[in-house]
């Protein structure tokens, strides 16, 4: 069967569905649309058609490796298997595994053994894609260039070190272009061979980064499989450890997909931030590097402490103290704590409450502000999000996450950091701005007349309801006639959400001072993360914690009086605002 492939490309599995085949090193995955380049996906074709005997038999390509790296791949043999695993690789739900030998000793410091590496990449003119710390390149003078960023995860763990070299494994939360090529370039350890990104030694004649785990549901069943490649024994030798070819799972590791971080030892991560008020959320661009919420710390004080936020104050932190069912004694952490409003609400409940923000002018605020009712102050601490476990602090009986956790790349760390601070049978409580109503910049009202037919185009107003039309005022004779700019009457109109997307993660830069910008000021700006629900669902799973509650809650503004006022009211009780999210810690057995 393999006799019509080429030498080094091998069949892992095959069935009417799929094909999974180990590429070789120097081999392309596959070559520009109308090129006829020798590649892993022309050869497949070739393979199929020949075995079947059939002309226009086709194979459908669902993702690449470098062609300098070799592993695992899948082609689809059907079209319905197409479309199901290319949704499986757009939605992250397929797993897959690297492995790689960096050059220089990775994670050298106390409990560097594991990691995230996380940036935003741009690819250039020539193809090279470089790796920045903001989604925004910006020109010698501070001008943003026309070139997003795409946001890059990668997770690593250390196997092996020796002879000035370290094997890692790598778990990718994105997949980009040559991501972890360049992430390990921006580590300061290219991979031993990567001559591209910076490598200075190449003893194998090869990249050492090899596709060793892939896992996906099958189209035709929907179970999990997993299919794995190990990498070449010459990964180990150039570290200094004995190889018998075998991919050996590291001390500890189980075979099945874990998340491969423990501590949050590499680069820079951007922190803890809160979403903006209703209103300046649909604009954009942020401050590359900017770590913490110092920088608008003021600002938002101003808001929740002068100004006040009635969605805070009359819906979610009554909501989060109502789902967190907190009793007199009791320990809660509040994660992303901003100026301590939840921690002095729970503090005059007779729970001992700490904060935890990377903020420190946050934190000073909080700290400055006596709890009410001669209460105990909550105990603050300045720590990354996704940093919990190094705090040292003793279990909780609950804990909180307001607002922020659309804020925070990547989730899975703050969710298995609430996981390991909490008591087995502890809760955690998490809200934040619904993703599929009230994404940044992928949703917005409009509005529509109610008789217009689904046939007829929609004549849509961001600024409030149709005007009239000529024909309306045929219908309504006398003094509306001599008004034709007159808005029609509301209950002939209807107001509704529009969203433009909702299944692919996407971040969006929030300008937070969109007065000042206007006037020419410099923006300060911070990043909101747009994910699906099942985002969050699959984070607290794999951090031990079951939902046992959601809910959705509606903005309990009203519009003042007006042609659009009752319209207006009708829908914000109708599409809610918020999501809240209540989980568990499952008490493990043995």
């Amino acid at each position: 069967m393999s006799d019509f492939l080429p030498e080094g490309l091998r069949i892992v599995h095959e069935d009417r569905d799929l094909i999974v085949v180990d590429k070789p090193a120097g081999l392309l995955t596959a070559g520009e649309p109308g090129t006829d380049v020798r590649s892993a996906f022309r050869e497949i074709k070739k393979y199929v058609r020949e075995k079947v005997k059939r002309r226009g038999t086709q194979v459908w390509i669902i993702h690449r490796l470098d062609k300098e790296a070799s592993g695992l791949l899948v082609f689809a043999k059907t079209e319905k298997a197409f479309e199901w695993l290319k949704e499986q690789f757009r939605t992250k739900r397929a797993h897959r595994l690297y492995a790689a030998v960096a050059e220089g000793l990775v994670g050298t410091g106390a409990g560097a053994h594991s990691g995230t590496i996380q940036s935003f990449l741009f690819e250039d003119d020539d193809g090279v894609v470089r790796s920045e710390a903001g989604p925004i390149r910006r020109d010698a003078s501070g001008k943003p260039l026309r070139t997003e960023g795409k946001l890059a995860v990668s997770h690593y763990r250390v196997l092996a070190s020796g002879k000035g070299r370290t094997l890692v494994q790598v778990r990718l939360e994105t997949g980009r272009k040559n991501q972890i090529r360049v992430h390990f370039q921006y580590l300061g350890h290219p991979l031993v061979g990567d001559r591209r990104y910076g490598a200075a030694t190449d003893p194998i004649d090869r990249l050492c980064l090899h596709a060793c785990e892939l896992g996906f549901a099958h189209p035709a069943t929907g179970q999990t499989v997993r299919f794995t490649s190990p990498p070449p024994p010459a990964f180990k030798r150039l570290v200094g450890s004995k190889s018998d070819g075998a991919h050996e799972p590291a001390e500890g590791e189980s075979p099945s997909p874990q998340p491969l971080v423990e501590h949050l030892s590499v680069t820079p991560l951007r922190s803890t931030a809160k979403p903006l008020p209703e209103g300046l959320a649909a604009q954009a661009a942020p401050q590359p590097g900017d770590q913490s919420w110092d920088h608008v710390a003021g600002w938002y004080q101003h808001l929740i402490e002068e100004r006040g936020s009635d969605h805070h104050e009359r819906v979610i932190l009554p909501g989060v103290v109502r789902l967190l069912e907190p009793r007199a004694g009791e320990r809660v952490l509040d994660v992303a704590c901003g100026e301590g409003s939840l921690c002095r609400r729970l503090a005059a409940l007779g729970v001992s409450a700490t904060g935890v923000d990377a903020a420190r002018n946050l934190i000073a605020t909080a700290a400055s502000i006596a709890p009410p009712h001669n209460a105990p102050p909550p105990e603050y601490h300045t720590a990354d999000a996704r940093q919990l476990e190094s705090l040292g602090l003793a279990p909780f009986d609950g804990a909180a996450c307001v607002m922020a956790l659309m804020n925070i790349e990547p989730v899975s760390l703050a969710a298995r950091g609430v996981a390991a601070l909490l008591r087995p049978g502890g809760r955690f409580v998490a809200v934040i701005l619904h993703p599929a109503f009230r994404s940044p910049g992928q949703t917005s009202w409009g509005w529509a007349r109610e008789s217009d037919s689904p046939e007829r185009p929609i004549p849509m107003r961001q600024d409030g309801p149709p005007r009239r039309t000529p024909d309306d005022r045929k219908r309504r004779p006398g003094k509306h006639q001599r008004r034709p700019h007159e808005q029609i009457a509301p209950e002939a109109v209807r107001q509704f959400r529009r969203v433009e997307g909702y299944l692919s993660p996407s971040h969006r830069e929030i300008i937070m001072n969109p007065g000042a910008v206007a006037k020419g000021k410099a923006p300060i700006t911070t990043i909101t993360y747009h994910r699906p629900v099942q985002h969050y669902v699959h984070a607290l799973a794999a951090a031990g914690l079951c939902i046992d509650a959601m809910e959705e809650w509606a903005s309990l503004r009203t519009s003042e009086r007006g042609p659009a006022a009752e319209e207006e009211n009708r829908i914000r009780r109708e599409i809610p605002m918020f999501l809240a999210i209540r989980a568990v810690k499952v008490a493990r057995s043995g």
